[in-house]
């Protein structure tokens, strides 16, 4: 925008403003002098409660005036940082004339001072169709659909002939043409964020809805209150009523100058929220400890019979300074959590969290409460958990919509990294603070441990579904060897016994012959009987133990090319049958491996006991492992079948410097343990 234009801005809204805030100095003393003659059921309540009428008429003075310079500071923050934006032009001339030209200041004004009628009708007229223009154009200025302008001009010409005075009752015809305003502006505002508002827009809108909302209900839920009948007859509750009212109603209503805050300056603004922050803080803590010197005094100046008692005064003086450190405290933490979340109470999240994983079941469910503790600590828009499969990064839960410029924070368990916290700002292009960084950590540490967690279950489930696999595998190969060879060679062999006793006697030499045939097949089943027991489990484990059965297949090893060494204790703790075929098979592996495929000379097996485990090792001084080669069936059985007894297996070496492999398995198998 041009720099003439900016100016003539800045004029137009001067213009407007100025008398608005003339209206309004004139119209505070008008308040303390209409409140200072209260109506009787309220002045028979300040009687009742010890009250004299001067601290009445100064605390309805004192809310108003608070809530009209929250108003103005907020219009006079919003020009001054986006002053090339007709929208915050706009803005800032509606949040004054909401601070300004309010209902209960207008028309104190009119009742002191009549000769000032028209200008208070008119200045309300202004705060009215700033409303209705805002519902209109919010937050881009311009008009969706366009033919809506249309609706807008009605709705302002039905105010126009319908705006009567600020001093008389709300007419009929003032009614419908506001219901025609709002109503139409609010169905404006629902088909612009559903049709054409962009994420940030939406954004904005919903800052500004729920401020409006918060408005609207304070502003019907006290005037309801007022047919409550020990609210209504004369007494202490019409005058607590009396003075509630305007707190609470200007309390409601300041959210939307400091929504509007928010939704047109957060971007890049951090400073903001600072703004924000000490506004309700100083603006709760000063309506408190108001209310609590009220309350005290009221209390004692009742009990002693003397309304306005001054040692009242001085007591409820004392209490107010006494409460106010620790009553500003409090104010600051439910603000903090309100804007921040909870960065500022990181035990109370951590202990939360880890509560919540505690009475979590499945392994996915224990991600999703992570990324739903981290959103709610912080007031995220966007959390997600990406887990490390395979080498590739994927989310496995989250909460909200993906935005860009996402906090990264790598999760680590025992310095290996299992997967990645990613974390959107509050608000677009927003840092998050030390505070919210340390947080962070701290809650990445925890999800580290959780990730592992779900890690492990997901090995466990892949490692079963392998067991499962190979057993039925196994089942359906001794099926298939049995049915399609044992069983047909016993079935030729029985037919042939019985055509060899058939001929015995008549042609002895053909029996002969075919008893021969005979043996040669049994042998030949009885072999194949010993392969499937074999692959079973080896048989030398039976007859000769583990040890044996080692140092018989490594004499049975040795070649010319390579010097085999044996490294055996005499004897060895009770293992279960699992854990000796897997020792054995390992062996076999690695040896065989160092054979064919390591150019060794010389090969050493060691197997020596340790606390709680046995340890297996294999080291060669052969061509070592290259790095482009890609892990064989042969290392993976071997892995394998550590794996499943809950051990390890670990193969190093470098290219030239040989190979070592190293195995560890637990004396009970996790199995055994569930068993």
């Amino acid at each position: 925008m041009r720099d003439d234009r900016v100016v003539g801005l800045a004029a137009g809204w001067t213009a407007l403003t100025l008398p608005l805030v003339a209206l309004f100095a004139l119209s505070v003393p008008a308040v303390h002098a209409s409140k200072s003659a209260p109506r009787p059921a309220v002045r028979a309540g300040l009687d009742e409660l010890g009250l004299p009428v001067s601290w009445y008429a100064a605390w309805w003075s004192t809310v108003l005036v608070a809530f009209a310079l929250v108003c103005f500071a907020v219009a006079a923050l919003i020009v001054a940082r986006r002053p090339r934006d007709r929208v915050a032009w706009f803005a800032a001339l509606l949040v004054v004339a909401l601070g300004a030209a309010n209902a209960p200041n207008m028309e104190a004004l009119v009742e002191q001072r009549p000769a000032l009628e028209g200008a208070a009708t008119v200045a309300f007229q202004l705060l009215l169709t700033c409303l209705v223009l805002f519902l209109f154009t919010f937050p881009d200025g311009r008009f969706h659909p366009r033919w809506s302008s249309v609706l807008v001009a009605a709705s302002l010409v039905a105010l126009v002939v319908a705006r009567g005075s600020v001093a008389t009752p709300v007419s009929e015809a003032l009614f419908w043409a506001l219901l025609l305003g709002l109503g139409t502006g609010l169905a404006a505002q629902v088909h612009r964020y559903r049709r054409v508002s962009t994420p940030e827009q939406r954004q904005q809108t919903r800052w500004v809805t729920l401020a409006l909302a918060v408005a609207v209900v304070t502003q019907l839920v006290f005037p309801l209150l007022e047919s409550v009948p020990a609210l209504s007859r004369p007494g202490a509750g019409a005058a607590l009523l009396d003075m509630a009212s305007p707190a609470g109603i200007s309390a409601g209503f300041a959210l939307v100058p400091l929504a509007l805050a928010v939704a047109l300056l957060r971007k890049g603004l951090w400073g903001l929220d600072v703004v924000v922050n000490r506004a309700l803080v100083y603006g709760g803590l000063t309506i408190s400890l108001l209310a609590l010197y009220v309350g005290v005094a009221a209390g004692l100046g009742r009990s002693l019979g003397a309304p306005g008692n001054a040692g009242g005064s001085l007591f409820g003086a004392a209490l107010v300074a006494l409460a106010f450190a620790p009553l500003r405290e409090r104010i600051q933490r439910g603000v903090n959590r309100l804007m921040y979340g909870q960065r500022d109470e990181p035990y109370q999240v951590l202990s939360a969290l880890g509560q919540r994983l505690q009475a979590t079941g499945a392994p996915y469910s224990v991600l999703q409460t992570v990324v739903d503790s981290v959103s709610v600590a912080l007031k995220s828009p966007y959390v997600a958990l990406a887990l490390q499969r395979d080498g590739i990064l994927q989310v496995a839960a989250q909460r909200g919509s993906d935005v860009p410029d996402l906090l990264v924070l790598p999760l680590v368990h025992r310095r290996q990294a299992v997967g990645e916290l990613r974390v959107a700002p509050r608000s677009p292009a927003e840092a998050f603070s030390p505070a919210d960084r340390a947080l962070l950590d701290d809650l990445a540490r925890h999800a580290g441990a959780a990730v592992h967690a779900v890690h492990l279950t997901e090995e466990l489930q892949q490692s079963r579904e392998r067991l499962v696999t190979a057993r039925e595998e196994e089942r359906r190969r001794l099926r298939r060897d049995l049915h399609d060879g044992l069983g047909p060679a016993l079935a030729s062999m029985t037919l042939q016994a019985e055509t060899a006793r058939e001929l015995l006697t008549e042609q002895p030499d053909v029996a002969t012959s075919i008893l021969s045939d005979l043996v040669v097949q049994l042998q030949s089943s009885t072999a194949d009987i010993r392969r499937l027991v074999y692959d079973l489990r080896p048989p030398a484990l039976d007859d000769l133990g583990l040890i044996g059965a080692l140092r018989t297949f490594l004499t049975r090893s040795r070649s010319s090319q390579v010097d085999l060494h044996l490294d055996l204790p005499d004897d060895l703790p009770p293992l279960s049958a699992a854990a000796e075929v897997a020792i054995y098979r390992i062996v076999q592996e690695a040896v065989v491996n160092v054979l064919r495929h390591a150019g060794a000379t010389t090969c050493t097996v060691r197997l020596r006991a340790e606390e709680g485990g046995v340890v297996v090792e294999v080291d060669d001084d052969g061509v070592g492992l290259r790095g482009d080669v890609s892990e064989g069936v042969g290392l993976r059985s071997m892995r394998e079948r550590a794996a499943e007894l809950g051990g390890t297996c670990s193969v190093t070496g470098a290219a030239g410097r040989g190979t070592g492999v190293r195995v560890r398995l637990p004396r009970t198998s996790p199995v055994e343990m569930a068993g």
